[in-house]
């Protein structure tokens, strides 16, 4: 079985999380919440040639550069320190989670944005990699017929 891909991923993480907050369990919410932004800048790194290796703070980094080229409307960095320490005290601690300002509709939303970009650019990119394949088989197919053809 091949992975999943990370944008589909990070669409199923930040389902779990909305399901999560609206029936009040704050925990669970605030970990998928941190790992759909997670999956979503991960998808659109890898599509930009950004390394992020499996490691946090490489995420946020490229969470910045994603930001910076214009791929993401909102440097997601921030948001996913937030949520990683908000993930940590709530899991590790016992205490519900603290966005500071902001809520946990505000960051739902932000995420989903995220993930709506990751998931565009992911079908962009293989419909961009179908039709390419498509003409290299047209391309063979013409020489094949070509060759048959000479006497």
């Amino acid at each position: 079985m091949s992975p999943q891909s990370k944008s589909e991923l990070a669409r199923e993480h930040l389902t779990r999380a909305s399901t999560a907050f609206k029936a009040e369990y704050p925990v669970v919410g605030v970990t998928f919440l941190h790992l759909a932004t997670e999956a979503a800048i991960v998808a659109l790194a890898e599509l930009h040639g950004i390394a992020t290796e499996r490691q946090h703070w490489r995420k946020a980094r490229a969470a910045t550069e994603l930001y910076t080229c214009g791929t993401l409307s909102t440097d997601l960095s921030p948001i996913l320190e937030l949520l990683n320490q908000a993930r940590k005290d709530a899991g590790y601690e016992g205490e519900a989670p603290d966005f500071g300002d902001l809520t946990s509709e505000d960051l739902l939303s932000t995420v989903e944005d995220a993930v709506h970009t990751a998931e565009e650019a992911t079908q962009t990119s293989e419909n961009e990699t179908d039709t390419a394949e498509d003409a290299a088989q047209n391309t063979q197919v013409s020489a094949d017929t070509e060759e048959e053809s000479i006497p």
